[in-house]
């Protein structure tokens, strides 16, 4: 880079990295409220909650880096033409290409960065995701059993707790039991503890007593005890590995569907469509960025200000993503139409560079004006 190229570039830099970070921050935002459940209804830690908050972040990253490229690239461009350092460049011989060219660099870096993110990071963040939140609903001591409420879950056991201490410890607890509609159980105890065991999670209670319901006789048989435990492990939530939703896996897994798995079978189409918008996407930001310097490096001064041009480059790039969110809906139902994935930033990117650079002549214009010169000197050509 020489010193142009690297004025031009970080002035793009600083603004591309605020962008990013302000609308990373606020989408994030609005994602991690959608988590809150991991600690409100499941019993997680913060640690745990920090840790999903966390991993959420490449996806958006993903999505929102063409974007901030483009409001990045419309922000220097709009700057260094009120301030007419744009014409003192073209004065001082510098081509149109030849300014674009540290912005179409940034471009490239903002491909790759995304290239990166949807082939290995976005799939590998959301597994551990995914682990996290299974390791946190199937905590039972943190997701079960509370300091003075009523939890109840789904197969018939509601527990409670006057007060949870740590190590899995709880004073005066009450079971509910519900497996058996025919014969309900209740178990009242002083104290608990709940332990892990090579058999499951068990519940070891003190000094208690068990209240059955004996439907026959219309009796409560009342036992008391002074250790018994009870069997969690049917309450336990099974875990989602049978398969492998869209964001998390892998380019191969998504292009090379398992038709031995049900899942795989039913949304075949639906995973190829997304394998090829994960190849398709990062050229939005190529696409984005030239779509900006046509709206602002073509044309001549304007005093007045450039918000119509401004206007009309975000219409056509919003356009242009809602036809790609489109083509990879119909591909989802089409594999056919697979191509057009690549179709719209590809076709977006050719015709930016002709209105950009002009149509590519390949010489012949200095081929015909060396023709004519030829043609004047020829015998007999007056």
């Amino acid at each position: 880079m020489n010193r142009l190229d690297r004025y031009i570039f970080t002035q793009s830099l600083k603004p591309l990295l605020i962008m990013t970070v302000c609308v990373t921050a606020i989408v994030w935002l609005t994602q991690i409220l959608q988590k809150s459940e991991i600690m409100v209804d499941d019993g997680g830690s913060f640690m745990a909650f920090a840790r999903i908050s966390i991993l959420i972040i490449p996806n958006l990253l993903s999505v929102i880096t063409p974007f901030t490229l483009f409001a990045a690239t419309i922000y220097i461009l709009n700057r260094l033409k009120m301030d007419s350092e744009l014409p003192v460049m073209s004065a001082s011989g510098a081509s149109t290409l030849r300014i674009a060219r540290p912005l179409l660099f940034l471009a490239i870096l903002g491909t790759g960065l995304t290239y990166y993110i949807n082939l290995d990071l976005m799939p590998k963040s959301y597994r551990v995701l995914k682990q996290i939140v299974y390791d946190v609903r199937n905590d039972i001591a943190h997701s079960l059993v509370r300091s003075g409420v009523f939890t109840t879950v789904d197969d018939g056991l509601m527990i409670y707790a006057e007060e949870v201490r740590p190590g899995g410890q709880y004073l005066g607890v009450l079971i509910h039991d519900q497996r058996n509609p025919q014969e309900p159980v209740t178990y009242m105890s002083e104290g608990g503890l709940y332990r892990n065991t090579e058999f499951g999670p068990r519940l070891h209670l003190a000094n208690g007593t068990i209240q059955r319901h004996l439907q026959d006789t219309q009796t409560v048989d009342i036992v008391r005890f002074v250790e018994t435990a009870v069997d969690l492990n049917p309450y336990q939530r099974p875990p989602d590995a049978a398969y492998l939703e869209e964001t998390e896996r892998y380019i191969s897994e998504l292009l090379t569907p398992d038709m031995t798995n049900a899942y795989d079978v039913q949304r075949a189409d639906a995973l190829v469509a997304e394998g090829h918008a994960r190849l398709a996407t990062p050229y939005y930001n190529l696409l984005f960025v030239l779509i900006a310097m046509v709206a602002l490096l073509r044309g001549g001064f304007n005093r007045y200000g450039y918000n119509r041009r401004i206007v009309v480059a975000i219409m056509v790039a919003i356009a242009a993503r809602v036809a790609g969110f489109a083509s990879q809906n119909l591909s989802s139902d089409t594999p056919a139409l697979n191509f057009v994935q690549y179709g719209v930033p590809f076709a977006g990117i050719i015709i930016c560079l002709v209105l950009l650079v002009g149509t590519p002549r390949f010489g012949l214009r200095e081929l015909r004006r060396n023709v004519s010169k030829s043609q004047q000197y020829m015998p007999g050509h007056s």
